[in-house]
Formats: structure tokens, sequence, C-alpha cells
């Protein structure tokens, strides 16, 4: 028994020393080798009683007993995961510390007589028990105790969260137990023969079991942390996985999934294709063939993989926990279909196509067959029927639909235009003319315009919180749109009105400039038969006349000129203009046309070079000169024109004495229509000024 025991010892120390990547094998090697040679040694003494030196070999095999008692320590630190605490250093002072009292315990038993005993025609030396003495009990203490520790620790990793092989853990620990108990009872001195050392057989079934326990039952049995509370008592669908994605555990959920009763054993691509794929890529999974078993609504679930990891930090398989949602998808793309009928209102051009658009969307998309609008006639006081889905046109074949109209105080319908809150899911007080029961209805008001009537018909189940926010949300964007319709509605007739006021104003302008013409012709020659009969200060007045005269022809084929410029029917060429003539003729002009007004002309014009512009340049600065004098409010007018060159940049400065331009205002007043408060007039000066110089790709500004 002794011989089997040793050789099952180094055996299984053998296949101990071939799994070295399991982080226990090289010190489980040690605590099986090591009583495996004790018992070798053993047998030989009993088949050969008269080999020499027995006390050597009883004081080795002594020895090497209390040695594998630290390993023993070692291996309960490197199972239970605390390899980043044992460090080569704390393992070897462990060894260490047994490798002396080893040697103290093999010294004192060599000192010790060796007795030869024969019972039961077996003979074998023996020494004599020792159960005093210093070594003995130190040996004794450090023994027990430490196999009491490494146990504790076990014992407490048995219990421990972080273990996922609990049945593996209880399995160790009760072999160890075994063989405390065995060799407790041998030093007891209960043996069932002198010669038989029990605590070595025990300690063979010890390593046999630890080896089953720590390279075949880890691989066939992966058990979670605490599967009563995390699978049975999770809502969502929980499959446990081993390391070839075979499913080895699963939760309630999970089996209703798969539809299996034990789906234990299966590769999880036979129960659910794809799913590894959408764990590797991160991405949600369909179940495939669901949206045929549910209707045309698929299932989809948001994956969330977690590794299995053992006390040593390997990977031992996954746990997949889905969660469906479906719903959150099927509202993903609700919403989504909803903004593409955004993109189908923005084509429609009347309120009809807006509404056809909204109730098509109903019927469609949110799937209400009984779905219509409604809009408001203000001519009638009246709301009338719009546009209605193709169910409510079929039910309402043969009856007049356009007569049908909502008169105030009469319906739900006109409540919910009337107040502008809508009407959820509650049945409609229709007359007895509707020949279709449309059951439950949300109407929502379209602001001014008309009500918009969702219903689903007498089977539908009520209308969820979705059903009112989707209703809601085109029913809001219907309303948007019917918004914009009229405003483009409006924007059009205001075009077209400004249109013909602008070609009647052009027609009367025309006229005008004819006649004007015509008159200033007239007046041209009396003026100048009159200054061929005055002479002396009365010819200098005519002489002024003759000036203004050719100034008013000149101007009115200018305003001809400006207005075709202005519209596009004309080009004003950019030509190289005198600047300083130009300023000179145009000062000289006020100046002759205007009583109490200093012109002052401080420029040197003869030194300004000639600037890029158009013919019209000269009749801007007569307008800058006869808005400072219109708006001026002093007894002498005073106006300084000053004219500068920096670079290929050319600035015109006019100032005068009057009140000035509030700060607020120094940008409105080259807008049209703007004036000075009291000054009774139209403002076309300066804005005429702006939109000459604009042209030019010049800035006018006021200080």
């Amino acid at each position: 028994m002794l011989g089997v025991g040793g050789i099952v010892g180094l055996a299984v120390a053998y296949v101990a020393l071939q799994r070295r990547d399991h982080p226990a094998a090289r010190p489980l090697a040690w605590i099986a080798g090591l009583p495996g040679a004790v018992g070798l040694c053993y047998a030989a003494l009993i088949v050969v009683p008269d080999l020499p030196g027995p006390g050597v070999i009883l004081a080795v095999t002594e020895a090497l007993m209390v040695v594998n008692v630290g390993y023993f320590v070692v291996f309960t630190l490197a199972y239970t995961g605390r390899s980043a605490w044992l460090t080569r250093r704390r393992r070897g002072l462990i060894v260490g510390y047994f490798a002396v009292i080893s040697v103290a315990t093999a010294v004192d038993i060599y000192t010790k007589e060796v007795v030869v005993r024969t019972v039961n025609g077996l003979t074998f030396p023996v020494v004599p028990a020792r159960t005093e003495g210093l070594v003995f009990l130190v040996a004794v203490l450090s023994v027990y105790g430490a196999i009491f520790v490494g146990t504790g620790i076990l014992v407490r990793f048995l219990i421990s969260s972080r273990n996922v092989y609990r049945k593996q853990t209880a399995l160790i620990v009760g072999a160890i137990g075994l063989s405390v108990v065995g060799g407790v009872v041998f030093e007891a001195g209960i043996n069932i023969h002198p010669g038989l050392n029990l605590n070595l057989v025990f300690y063979s079934v010890e390593v046999v079991l630890i080896a089953l326990a720590l390279f075949r039952y880890e691989f066939l049995n992966v058990e979670p942390l605490a599967p009563d509370v995390v699978l049975e008592q999770i809502e969502d669908p929980v499959l446990v996985l081993d390391e070839s994605d075979i499913v080895v555990d699963t939760n309630p959920a999970a089996r209703l999934l798969v539809d299996a009763a034990d789906p234990v054993g299966t590769p999880v691509t036979d129960l659910l294709p794809g799913l590894l794929s959408a764990v590797t890529k991160d991405e949600t999974y369909v179940r495939p063939g669901s949206d045929a078993e549910s209707g045309g609504q698929a299932e989809v679930y948001d994956l969330n993989a977690a590794p299995i990891s053992d006390q040593y930090d390997r990977e031992r398989g996954t746990v997949v926990v889905l969660r469906d949602i479906s719903l959150q998808k099927e509202r993903e793309r609700t919403l989504e279909q909803l903004q593409s009928v955004s993109q189908r209102f923005l084509s429609a051009e009347t309120a009809d196509e807006v509404l056809e658009v909204a109730v098509a969307a109903a019927d469609e998309l949110l799937e209400y067959p009984y779905s219509g609008a409604m809009l408001y006639d203000r001519d009638s006081g009246v709301l009338r029927p719009a546009t209605y889905a193709e169910s409510l046109r079929t039910a309402f074949d043969g009856i007049p639909v356009d007569e049908m109209v909502i008169e105030p105080g009469e319906t739900d319908i006109w409540t919910v235009f009337e107040s502008g809150e809508p009407m959820l899911g509650d049945p409609l007080d229709v007359s007895d003319e509707v020949p279709v029961d449309i059951g439950g209805s949300l109407l929502f008001p379209l602001g001014e315009h008309g009500v918009l009537g969702i219903s689903a018909g007498a089977d539908h189940e009520g209308f969820t919180d979705d059903d009112r926010r989707f209703a809601e949300v085109l029913a809001s964007t219907t309303e948007n749109a019917l918004d914009r319709v009229k405003k483009e509605r409006q924007l059009r007739e205001s075009r077209e009105l400004v249109t013909t006021r602008n070609n009647q104003i052009e027609f009367f302008n025309s006229v005008l400039r004819h006649d004007l013409l015509n008159g200033m012709q007239v007046v041209d020659g009396h003026v100048e038969l009159l200054s061929e009969r005055v002479d002396g200060e009365a010819a200098e007045h005519v002489s002024v006349i003759e000036d203004w005269t050719a100034d008013m022809v000149s101007l009115t084929r200018n305003v001809r000129a400006v207005t075709g410029v202005i519209s596009g029917d004309r080009t004003a060429e950019s030509q190289p203009v005198d600047l300083g003539r130009a300023l000179t003729e145009k000062v000289r002009k006020v100046r002759d046309g205007h009583e109490g007004v200093v012109v002052d002309l401080v420029a040197d014009v003869d030194a300004l070079p000639p600037v890029r512009a158009d013919e019209f340049l000269p009749e801007v600065f007569e307008n800058l000169l006869t808005n400072a004098i219109e708006h001026n409010d002093r007894e002498t007018a005073e106006i300084t024109v000053d004219a500068t060159v920096d670079g290929d940049v050319a600035t015109v400065r006019v100032a005068d004495n009057g009140p000035g331009v509030d700060d607020e205002q120094k940008e409105a007043v080259f807008d049209e229509a703007v004036t000075s408060e009291g000054s009774g007039s139209v403002g076309f000066g300066l804005h005429f000024v702006r939109v000459m110089v604009d042209r030019g790709r010049r800035t006018p500004s006021c200080h």
C-alpha cells in the first residue's frame, strides 16, 4: 500500500509538472512528489528491513514530510490567487523556514535508537514515538499551524465572491480535511498496523483529489458567481459561455429566448446565430427570423458581454446579457420617418397639399387608418373637411363629405380648435352620419388653420405615450408647414402688389419726366429771350434762372438714368472723373443758388487726381451740399468741403455748422425715408448718396 501510494504521488507530481501553465501546478507537484518519495522509502524498508543505515532513511523521510507542509502553504496561496503577494523571496522564506525545522527534526530522529520489529510476519525498522522535546514541540506547532492557516485560506476563498469554481474549491478543502483527520488519528496512535504510515496513505488520496479538481473538474464546471441572484432574478436574457462558446448556464429569460428547455451544452452559434459576431463588433443584435414571428417588428438587443475570470485573472468564459431595445429602435425609426415627412412638407405649396402629406404619414407611418384634417373657413366661420385617409374615404362613399361642416360649439372637434388644447384618446362626439366606428381618437389643433384627427378604429387597444408623442410631433410639424405656406402665399401676394405699384409709379414717373422736360424747355426758351432784354443786376438773376433750368433738365435726365441703373435696365460704366472739377462746379452751383450760405472749398483742387467713378458722382456731391443746407438751423449756413488722397483712396468731407446728428442716428441717416424732425423732407438725398456710393463699392459715413 505504501508503494502504491508512493507511485501515485510521483505520478501526480509528473502530471502537475506537465500542466505548468496553472499557477498552482508547481507547488502541487512538490506536495505530491515528496510524500510519494517517502512512501517508496517506507516500502523499501519493509521489503528489505536489513538495509544499511535505516536511521538515515527514517530521518530523511520525516524531514521531507515537514518540508512538504511548507509547499502546502505555498500551494494554498497560489491557488487562491495571491500570486502577486507570493514573491520569490516570500516563497523562499516559507519553504526555508520548514526546511530548517525539517533538518532539526532529521537530526533529532537520527540521534534516536532504531528498533527493528516484527508484527504479523512483517519486519520493519521504527523509531520510538517522540512526545517531548523542543524540536518535537516546534515541529508539531509549525506543521499543524501551517495546515490550519492554509485550510483557513482555502475556506475563506470558498465563500469569497470572486471564486467562480466553488465546487472545485470545496473538493480541495475536503481532500485536505481528510488528510488532516488521518494525520491526527495516526499521531494519536490509532493504526491498523505498526508498519503502515497512515499519513502517507491520506496524503496520496489528498493529492489525487486535488489533481482531479485542478486539471479535470475545472474544465467541466464553469460556475458563475451567485447564480441565484445573477441569473434567476434578472429579467434580461443571460447566457454563460465557456472558453469554447458552449452554453454552460442560462436564466429563464434566456431559455424563453432560444425556445429550449435545456440549452446547456449547446454551442451558442446554434441557438443564436450571429450573436458572437455582434459581441465582437460591439453592435446590436437582431434575432434572425424575429420579424416574421412578431408580424414585421424585429427583436433588437443591446449586448453587454463580460469575461469570467478565475482567481488567477485568467478568462475562463463569458457572460452575455441581452437587453431588449426593440421598442426603442422602433421609436427611433418612427422619428426618422417623421423627419423625412418634414422634407415632403417643404415641397407642399398649398394648405391642402400639406394636410394630404400629414394624413398620409398618419396612415402609413403611424398606422392610424382613420385619420383626417379639417380647415377653418374664415368666410363662413366653420371647419370644413380638407382631406381623409383612404379608409375613411371608403367609409364615406356616397355621403357628401364636403357638406359635413363643424359649426361653433357643435362637437369635440370645434372645442379642440377653439381652445387650442388637444384631446388624447377619448371617443369622439360625432354625428350619427359617420358610418364607421373610429374608436378613440387623438385630436390636435393646428393653430388658426384647423384640426388634425387621428383614429385607429374600434379594435385599437388604446394609445400609448409613444403614440401620443409621435402624433404630437406630426401635428406640430403640420402646423409649422401650414404657417410657412401661409407666409409664402402672403409674400407672393405682397410681391405681386409691389410689382404692380412699381409699374404704376414708373408709368407716372415717365409721364412726369416727360411733362417736366417739356416745361423746362419752355422756361428755357423764355429765359433765353429775357436774357437779351435785360442787363445789370437783373441779368445776373436771369443767368441764375438759366443755370437752374439747365440743371433741372439735367436732373430729370439723370433720374431716368439712375432709375435704369438701379432697376438693372441700364449699366453705369465706370470712367475717369476729374474730382477737383466736379467739386468746383457743384460748390459754385450751390453758392449761386442759395443766399445766406457760405461754402468754403478748402481742398487744393488742382492737386486732386482723377478718380474712377460713374457719371453720377457729381450728383452725389450736390446732394451732400443741399442736404447740409436743408437741415441747417443757423442764420448763415457755413459749409466746408475738403478732399484728401491717401495712396489710391480719395476721401471727400462735407462739414457744416448745423445741429449735427445724434449718435444713434448716424448709421440710419442714409436709409430711405429717414429725416430729421420738422424738416419736411423725405430723406431721398442721403439715401441717393448711399445707393450710388455703394454701387462703386465705397462707403458713406456720418460723424
